[in-house]
């Protein structure tokens, strides 16, 4: 049976593991919800990249990786193209504003607690 933590590990990092996911899964579930309702400061950001045409796509993009990400039989595609997802954020980010620093951070706690709650998913053995 699919699970989103592995049984192997303690209750502290499977806490951890789980706010450190959930943190950037609402940063990004609400950004797409803002997409897809067309928040006129996303549009406007999305237009820097020459993307506003495309915002509804994005949104429905953010909204369906994270749902993926958190059904225990999809969680490792669902983590795996949440990650390119948040590769494209900060490509996006440092072509139009030279900076990437939501990017780094979304992606840190992403890649962070996803491996405290499945540490084998990493090929490590931490």
């Amino acid at each position: 049976m699919a699970t989103l933590h592995e049984s192997n590990i303690g209750k502290t990092r499977k806490i951890a593991g789980y706010l450190l996911t959930a943190l950037p899964s609402l940063m990004i579930l609400f950004s797409g919800i803002m997409k897809l309702t067309g928040a006129e400061e996303l549009r406007q950001a999305l237009s820097k990249a020459h993307l506003e045409d495309h915002m509804a796509f994005i949104g429905a993009l953010e909204i369906v990786c994270i749902i993926l990400a958190w059904i225990p039989r999809t969680a490792n595609v669902g983590f795996v193209l949440t990650a390119s997802y948040i590769g494209g954020i900060i490509a996006t980010e440092l072509s139009t504003s030279g900076g990437a620093m939501i990017g780094i951070v979304v992606g840190i706690l992403w890649y962070t607690g996803m491996l405290l709650r499945k540490p084998t998913f990493a090929g490590l053995g931490i």
